[in-house]
């Protein structure tokens, strides 16, 4: 088991919850999404992963929206969903020294992977020619957030623009991937809420924020998003993530700190930033 060294890990805890619904048009549910302790090598929502003591190979956070029509997007989604976590997990064990841009190599590295499985699925099968599925992996290390985002992209003001999203690739569509990574650091009681497009192209940022605001637990704060939704019309599968991370080993929260997402560079981690 390699130790990591780059990121000390102290009493954070993790929080999570997560659902996904059909909607109200779509057959059939082509979004999937995984939580993975990369630490204990625990996949899914028992209570050991609800709710857990941040290990020194973090936690995976994952939403894949499919894509390809029929069920071939629910295969793509599938296979990322399943492939990502355990090449993340099993690489991890073969490192002796970890770091931040170790960490994030193995990242890249397991979406490309999970890539080039989906597309020579998709090239060698005409039911499943052109499948693909965005992935949004959102990881916590230590006390940092890296976040691999491949597929649906909002506009700069998401509120005026009637496209909402754009897809600029997806994993599986073509034989090279280029995965960017951006990173922010995490404070006591921050909490990220990963989706697919089927709830933020129905749920304004004003009817998240109440949500939050006024639904205690995670699992209540779900429900409450993916039933707004479906009250919006629910065109579209929905899928949402909700992870709340706390404990000494992350910085107090602060309510002026702005929240500074950065593209990830080696460079910012080489004096253990």
């Amino acid at each position: 088991m390699g130790e990591q060294t780059g990121a000390q890990v102290s009493a954070i805890q993790v929080k999570v919850a997560a659902l996904s619904d059909m909607g109200r048009v779509r057959k059939n549910n082509e979004d999937n999404f995984v939580v993975c302790n990369l630490s204990s090598g625990e996949v899914g929502l028992a209570p050991s992963v609800a709710k857990h003591e941040l290990g020194t190979h973090g936690t995976l956070f994952m939403v894949a929206d499919g894509m390809g029509g029929e069920a071939s997007g629910e295969v793509a989604s599938q296979i990322a969903t399943a492939t990502i976590p355990k090449r993340i997990y099993e690489n991890l064990k073969t490192v002796q020294s970890l770091n931040e841009s170790i960490y994030v190599l193995l990242i890249r590295e397991a979406i490309e992977y999970a890539n080039q499985i989906i597309f020579q699925k998709a090239s060698a099968s005409s039911v499943h020619k052109g499948m693909g599925t965005t992935t949004t992996a959102a990881t916590l290390y230590g006390q940092h957030l890296f976040v691999a985002d491949i597929g649906a992209e909002l506009p700069a003001d998401p509120e005026k623009d009637s496209r909402k999203s754009i897809l600029t690739q997806a994993v599986g569509s073509s034989e090279k991937l280029d995965v960017k990574v951006t990173y922010t650091k995490v404070r006591q009681g921050d909490c990220i809420l990963l989706c697919s497009d089927g709830l933020y192209n129905m749920v304004s940022a004003a009817e998240m924020t109440s949500i939050f605001e006024n639904e205690g637990g995670l699992p209540a704060r779900c429900k409450a998003l993916v039933a707004k939704a479906n009250e919006h019309g629910g065109t579209d599968n929905i899928t949402v993530i909700i992870a709340e991370f706390a404990g000494a080993g992350l910085a107090p929260q602060d309510a002026s700190a702005p929240v500074e997402v950065k593209e990830f560079r080696e460079d910012d981690f080489k004096s253990g930033s």
